[in-house]
């Protein structure tokens, strides 16, 4: 816990999310393609091992959300602090710390701004942006 909350991309200005798994790494971030393990050019380095279909992050407060679905992923948000507001398929769920949502395939869904919270998201059967569909 003290490492993410102590990483930079989960501070005020950030992006607000930090990839620990993931199926590939986009251009914007170094990595050579034959290494298993990319360690981001922060002060204390959390690595991201590439897996194929399936990608874990912990985000905050801070990422910005869209309201989208997934044609084959299926995502699981685990609130490890704070609270956090999530809308599936047009109902809104509480979260407090230690509960978790299962987000299945084809269900729009959008985490709601709101008090600072700290999450973490497993996604299986993940394609990346090439399973992100957008409300039309």
């Amino acid at each position: 816990m003290d490492s993410f909350k102590n990483d930079p991309n989960l501070k005020v200005g950030s992006r607000g999310d930090r990839k620990l798994l993931v199926t590939t790494v986009f251009k914007n971030e170094s990595l050579i393609d034959t290494e298993d393990i990319w360690h981001p050019s922060i002060e204390k380095p959390n690595p991201v091992q590439k897996m194929v279909d399936t990608e874990v992050a912990i985000f905050n407060h801070y990422a910005e959300q869209d309201r989208h679905y997934h044609k084959i992923g299926t995502e699981m948000y685990m609130l490890l602090e704070g609270e956090m507001s999530i809308e599936v398929e047009e109902k809104v769920y509480n979260l407090l710390p230690g509960d978790m949502i299962v987000v299945n395939p084809e269900s729009f869904h959008k985490v709601l701004s709101g008090t600072e919270f700290l999450c973490r998201v497993v996604t299986v059967n993940c394609h990346g942006s090439a399973d992100k569909y957008m409300e039309s």
